[in-house]
């Protein structure tokens, strides 16, 4: 009976290492195959591209039109390509005779390459030095292509101590005829009417 009993205990724990190795080939096959998934998803959401510091100029007829600057530059080829600017876009707009015609700012904006359209989201301002506007909206819509700008949002309008909103905006990128649309009311104040009112 002794015998015995050690044969079934020797025989067991060759049954038990056998289980433990097949086990171990199992998860280890998994993990890497999850590895492998890893490393394929972390290529997709990770930049082709990165650059810091960037400062791009867009000019005709040998004459700069446009100076475009940020702190950081993305550019994904995967799913499509496209270009983050997840710090902020800062655009001038130049006169022929290199003056600021006007000036745009987005806390972050994103492009996409293939039909060179920009939306430029949260805190979008919008400076034109010719006319004297500083206009404020959520998000802008940039057609590259056609050279459009263009908004269905709420939008605020200032020039001088002239209030204005608005419910759409649109303008070529050269601001020669800005428009806002369905104004809902304009608001005038002078200074020498908050001295009264204090």
């Amino acid at each position: 009976m002794p015998q015995s009993n050690q044969r079934y205990s020797h025989s067991g724990s060759k049954g038990h290492a056998l289980l433990l190795s097949v086990l171990f080939v199992l998860s280890f096959s998994a993990c890497s195959n999850d590895i492998e998934k890893v490393r394929f998803f972390d290529q997709k959401s990770l930049p082709a591209q990165t650059i810091k510091e960037a400062s791009m100029h867009h000019s005709t007829s040998g004459k700069v039109q446009m100076v475009m600057s940020t702190p950081l530059v993305q550019k994904y080829i995967t799913p499509d390509k496209r270009t983050i600017y997840p710090e902020g876009l800062h655009v001038n707009f130049l006169n022929p005779d290199g003056s600021n015609r006007a000036y745009l700012w987005a806390l972050r904006a994103e492009e996409l390459t293939d039909n060179n359209m920009v939306q430029a989201h949260d805190s979008v301002v919008i400076i034109d030095y010719e006319n004297g506007d500083t206009v404020y909206l959520k998000n802008l819509t940039w057609n590259r292509g056609e050279g459009r700008m263009y908004s269905n949002e709420l939008i605020r309008a200032v020039n001088g101590q002239r209030l204005t909103y608005g419910d759409g905006f649109e303008s070529d990128d050269q601001f020669t005829n800005p428009q806002i649309f369905h104004q809902r009311g304009t608001i005038e104040w002078s200074e020498t009417q908050d001295e009264q009112q204090d």
